[in-house]
């Protein structure tokens, strides 16, 4: 297993042969002697590294480097089915689950219908079951597992790797203690809209370090990066988008509060709105296309949603003011043209237009995999990528 020890010359050890592995892991082929000039290791370093590694199937030697003159030195890869990594995405409805090769190919992937109320022991039990059906499936023994990765919906703390799934409830579920004691391996649990902003828009901050993740669905939160660092916020509440106040005394929020963004543009928040103009029950991309067409009632729900988001993206562009703000959701492709109306509406509402000439970007919904990113990110810090 690549894991450091905590103390003296066998944490150097074991910490060189982490770097070794991670720095094969990240390109295609490798020499020796650009091991050790990107890891500023002696020979005998690399050497001793690498031959462990060959002899324990982790790594291989292939081909060689092209050279113009002397010997061509053999290059080393990571051998991808030396190790394997799961991930899961606990979503308000269902657990989406996968389990990848260090290659990042997958394997195998299911998902879990969520009914009702899930209790936190009913909800470990099913995390449980879906690492077992991935292992199964794949015929995959445990000690080849590396990292599972787990993101969820709710307040997480990742420190703790503990999870309050339900506000309602308040129900804090130890995760990582749980799947520590039943698999040897790195286990990380992250909120799912910070894994999916980590997972797919962190390497943006080389370029811009300011960013906003604004995630509408079934229900709404959100992510910020600033100077390149993920803000958590003092009790892991940064980022709680739902909660934006957008009406004083207005509709009441899942939260028992009123006026907060979720209840207007969520995606039960706006079905439920459009019911209630209209008598119909239809589905959000139903509700838009009628809007589109000129249909009062889901003209007037849309134009309300839009409205509201407004209000909510103004106070995010105020505190942040992010290089770039990333949308998600389904009202997001759903509406032609609710980039420039939400654009138009935000510069009315702020002291200053430059406020909202910044970058937006949709995200688009058959791209996200969570349980992939958190699956990836889980290997990172396995890896101590992550810092």
């Amino acid at each position: 297993m690549l894991r450091i020890e905590n103390t003296g010359k066998s944490q150097m050890k074991s910490r060189n042969r982490v770097r070794v592995f991670r720095e094969i892991l990240n390109h295609e082929g490798i020499s020796r002697k650009q091991l050790e000039k990107r890891l500023g290791l002696s020979a005998p370093s690399v050497t001793r590294v690498v031959e462990e590694l060959l002899r324990e199937g982790l790594i291989c030697e292939e081909g060689t480097e092209q050279t113009h003159m002397g010997r061509r030195p053999v290059m080393l890869c990571v051998k991808k089915n030396a190790y394997y990594s799961v991930g899961m995405n606990l979503s308000r409805s269902r657990l989406y689950y996968c389990i990848r090769n260090l290659g990042g190919e997958p394997v195998h992937s299911g998902e879990i219908r969520l009914l009702g109320k899930t209790k936190g022991d009913q909800l470990l039990s099913l995390m449980e079951h879906a690492v077992q059906d991935c292992l199964e499936s794949a015929g995959i023994e445990k000690k080849h597992l590396l990292a599972i990765g787990i993101a969820s919906r709710g307040t997480v703390n990742e420190g703790k790797g503990s999870v309050i799934y339900s506000p309602d409830s308040g129900e804090e579920i130890h995760v990582k203690e749980y799947m520590g004691a039943r698999y040897d391996c790195e286990i990380l649990v992250e909120n799912n809209v910070i894994a999916d902003l980590k997972g797919q828009y962190l390497d943006l901050s080389g370029t811009n370090r300011n960013l906003v993740y604004l995630y509408i669905s079934d229900g709404v939160g959100g992510s910020i990066i600033c100077n390149g660092q993920v803000i958590d916020g003092e009790n892991s509440m940064a980022g709680k988008f739902a909660h934006i106040l957008v009406e004083s005394g207005g509709r009441r929020c899942a939260c028992g509060k009123r006026g907060h963004l979720e209840s207007y543009v969520s995606k039960p928040a706006m079905e439920e709105a459009y019911f209630e103009a209209s008598g119909k029950r239809l589905e959000l991309p139903e509700i838009c296309r009628l809007a589109g067409e000129g249909e009062k009632a889901a003209a007037a729900v849309l134009k309300d949603a839009i409205d509201k988001l407004a209000i909510g993206i103004n106070q995010i562009l105020l505190v942040v003011n992010p290089g770039t703000l990333v949308l998600y959701g389904d009202l997001f492709e759903s509406v032609d043209g609710i980039l420039e109306r939400l654009k138009q509406k935000t510069k009315e509402l702020a002291f200053t237009e430059e406020i909202a000439d910044n970058c937006w970007m949709v995200r688009e919904t058959k791209n996200v995999r969570i349980e992939d990113s958190i699956a990836r990110l889980s290997v990172e810090r396995a890896l101590e990528i992550i810092v």
